[in-house]
């Protein structure tokens, strides 16, 4: 396998030609990326790749998040996951798929998505990253085209995405074997990941500063993701580590009276 080129722009796609673009950066490592394996299994009936995925057709994942995946291993080329409720999520499921294969990922409609917060606390390989702040009404054809080479695409999509648009757009994901991350409800997404509360750490009594946020999660689809999962997250990773107790303040120094220094 060739040597990936790494991302050379500002990380930002500011429409379909920029896509174009970019998807050029990484097609020819697209193109050989696990070819001898796709030959080995040329032909899968629907049943096998849900309930068998061959190896080389599974993204890895945060080892927190693997309870909450009906695949074995992490995320499944193809599927579609929404991934609903935080940005620490989005950021967990990036870092995973990214970290250890050279993968791609492009988080699209997000403009206040934190890149240092996501490369520092989260490790996300952010110089395989691109960013369309804002894709404007043609946001469809952007994600479209991005599917057919990036490994990972992250969409804000609006309140009031079609079914029919939204499974095109499933389709495409399946076909081309990138994984789609929608965060809202996605009609006929194979997994839903959602938050469903929320606990902060790290304040004393009266001081100190939040450290690490627990996610209460939830996680159902359809098919294999049938049955619900659920789980505890500790976001950022590792931040809910022991530590050193904050010191407790100095004493004040006693009032000395005026009259006692007579």
């Amino acid at each position: 396998m060739g040597t990936r080129q790494a991302w050379t722009g500002d990380g930002r796609i500011n429409g379909v030609a920029d896509a174009l673009d970019a998807l050029q950066r990484v097609n020819a490592t697209a193109q050989q990326r696990d070819n001898t394996a796709a030959l080995a299994h040329a032909v899968q009936t629907a049943d096998e790749a849900e309930l068998a995925p061959d190896v080389s057709q599974i993204l890895p994942a945060d080892p927190a998040l693997l309870p909450l995946l009906p695949w074995p291993g992490g995320l499944r080329k193809g599927a579609t996951v929404a991934a609903v409720g935080s940005t620490s999520l989005l950021m967990l499921l990036l870092a995973g798929a990214m970290r250890d294969n050279g993968g791609w990922a492009c988080v699209v409609g997000m403009p206040s998505f934190g890149v240092l917060a996501a490369g520092q606390d989260y490790g996300v390989p952010i110089e395989r990253l691109a960013l369309v702040p804002d894709p404007g009404p043609d946001w469809p054809t952007v994600i479209g085209t991005l599917l057919d080479g990036i490994d990972l695409v992250v969409v804000a999509p609006p309140a009031d995405v079609p079914e029919g648009l939204a499974r095109s757009l499933s389709s495409r994901a399946r076909q081309r074997g990138a994984v789609l991350i929608p965060t809202r409800a996605w009609p006929g997404a194979e997994l839903t990941i959602e938050v469903t509360a929320r606990r902060w750490h790290g304040l004393g009594q009266g001081r100190g500063r939040l450290r690490h946020c627990e996610l209460e999660v939830r996680s159902a689809g359809r098919g294999k993701a049938v049955r619900a999962r659920s789980a505890t997250l500790s976001v950022p990773p590792g931040a809910a580590a022991p530590r050193d107790p904050i010191p407790p303040p100095p004493p004040r120094p006693a009032r000395v009276n005026a009259a006692d220094l007579v």
